[in-house]
C-alpha cells in the first residue's frame, strides 16, 4: 500500500492539503516500510487569498503528482480537492492523528490486519 500525508515540516500532518509544502510518500508491505520518501507538492505555489471562493479552482497538479498512490491521508478536504481526487480515483481517508509517525504506525498495523 502507498500512503501519501501532507506534511509541512516532515514532523506533523498539514491542516491544508492543497497547501502543504510536500507529500511524505510511505510504502507499507507486511506491515514493514519499504519506502519512505519526500514530495514536493507543486500546488502549494499557489497564492490563494484565505477567504477567496476559488470557483473554478482545481488541484490537477497536486493530483497528477499523487499518479500511484493507493490512499491519500489527510485532516481536511474541501469539495474543489474532494471531487478533483475522485476524477483521478484516488481514495483519501481523513484523519485526527497528528504526526507523520502518528499515521505511519496506525497504517503499518492496518495493512497486517488486512
Amino acid at each position: 500500500m502507498k500512503i501519501a500525508i501532507p506534511t509541512n515540516d516532515r514532523v506533523t500532518l498539514a491542516d491544508r492539503t492543497g497547501r502543504a509544502k510536500e507529500f511524505a510518500i510511505l510504502e507499507i508491505i507486511e506491515g514493514q516500510i519499504i519506502l519512505n520518501q519526500f514530495l514536493t507538492n507543486l500546488h502549494e505555489h499557489h497564492d490563494h487569498d484565505e477567504n477567496e471562493e476559488h470557483g473554478e479552482h482545481t488541484h490537477n497538479d497536486l493530483v497528477e503528482s499523487l499518479q500511484g498512490i493507493d490512499l491519500l491521508v489527510l485532516k481536511n478536504i474541501g469539495k474543489h480537492l474532494k471531487s478533483d481526487l475522485a476524477k483521478a480515483g484516488i481514495k483519501y481517508e481523513k484523519t485526527n492523528l497528528n504526526s507523520v509517525t502518528e499515521i505511519q504506525d496506525f497504517y503499518k498495523c492496518a495493512v497486517l490486519e488486512r
